[in-house]
């Protein structure tokens, strides 16, 4: 019966799923092609002795002149077969390129940021429930707090500002990349596996990976906490204590493997935002991952680009949460399968 309620979750939940991209698909096209502007007017020069021959060779190439409805059709053959077509304003492009160009800066920096802020996260919250109360969870959680309502743009920037100067006079302080993901001028524009290079790729890395770490941690540790102080008030809690288990023991094995529901839930959402990309972060510190080139894609109307992230990100939310919901069920029966 069990196995059955599975089978039917499962395909309930797939076709929900399926129905959901549908919608993000579509959804996603009304968007951009119902924006403002002419992405044409950004190809070409202002030159009012412009040709039209040329605007219009442009809007043919790009199939800008068809109706809606032809262009939706278009767009749903192009999304099953994976032809997301070619970049507006990168010389022509491809879109697919394009992104799995970027893509792997994004999987570096988010990447680890991601790890770090867990595995900090995490502790910081389980020490600060194992001391409930004490100084180190009173001051755990009003740092958490301070940083969970500040802008992470606005840390970037003094990120920036502390670690591009010395201030007040310390010669000491440490200077670190604020831009870029390594030298270019030094080592050219294309990366290669090189010690040198790649040192040089892990410095631009420190500030803007620390950013999102330190500007994700106090969700995560704040989740944690709160999970652990809910699940150590149960009965089987006591029980535990009962036996003459120490704290710590009870903390290791019985509060934390039941108090890590919601946090599936919040790791799904942190894969899913590896996808996305952290979009102020790239662009303050000019890291050309997928954040930053949808920024510029939206400031030059390049819609093919702006199709295909969308899409993609959504997709992976959707997708991310889909395999959370499946965990969930696995590492707790608790939860009714309906």
């Amino acid at each position: 019966m069990a196995s059955r309620s599975f089978r039917r979750m499962l395909l309930k939940r797939s076709i929900n799923v399926i129905i959901t991209i549908f919608g993000i698909i579509t959804l996603n096209f009304l968007l951009i092609h119902a924006m403002p502007g002419d992405p044409i007017l950004n190809m070409v020069p202002r030159d009012p002795k412009l040709d039209p021959a040329v605007k219009q060779d442009l809007i043919d190439k790009f199939d800008l002149n068809s109706s809606l409805p032809e262009r939706y059709v278009t767009y749903l053959y192009n999304t099953v077969t994976g032809d997301w077509g070619q970049s507006y304003m990168q010389s022509n492009r491809q879109v697919i390129d394009i992104i799995s160009e970027d893509l792997r800066w994004t999987l570096l920096l988010v990447g680890t940021s991601t790890i770090f802020t867990l595995i900090l996260g995490m502790a910081i919250g389980a020490y600060g429930a194992y001391r409930r109360g004490g100084a180190f969870d009173v001051s755990s959680t009003a740092i958490s707090l301070f940083f969970y309502g500040m802008p992470i743009f606005w840390f970037a920037i003094i990120l920036q500002t502390l670690f591009n100067s010395y201030p007040l006079g310390m010669d000491w302080w440490p200077q670190l990349p604020t831009g870029g993901y390594f030298d270019t001028f030094t080592y050219g524009t294309e990366f290669h596996w090189e010690w040198d290079i790649i040192v040089s790729v892990l410095q631009h890395l420190i500030l803007p990976a620390a950013t999102l770490t330190i500007g994700s941690l106090a969700g995560v540790s704040l989740v944690m906490r709160s999970s652990l102080l809910d699940v150590m008030t149960e009965d089987y809690i006591l029980t535990a204590r009962a036996k003459g288990l120490t704290d710590f023991q009870v903390l290791r094995w019985h509060a934390m493997p039941n108090g890590m529901t919601p946090m599936i839930a919040l790791i799904a959402l942190s894969v899913a935002f590896v996808i996305a990309g952290a979009y102020q972060v790239e662009y303050i510190f000019n890291y050309p991952g997928i954040g930053y080139t949808t920024l510029n894609a939206i400031w030059e109307l390049d819609f093919p680009i702006l199709q295909f992230v969308v899409v993609v990100g959504g997709v992976a939310v959707v997708i991310a949460n889909f395999v959370a919901d499946l965990v969930l069920i696995y590492i707790d029966p608790r939860i009714k399968i309906a």
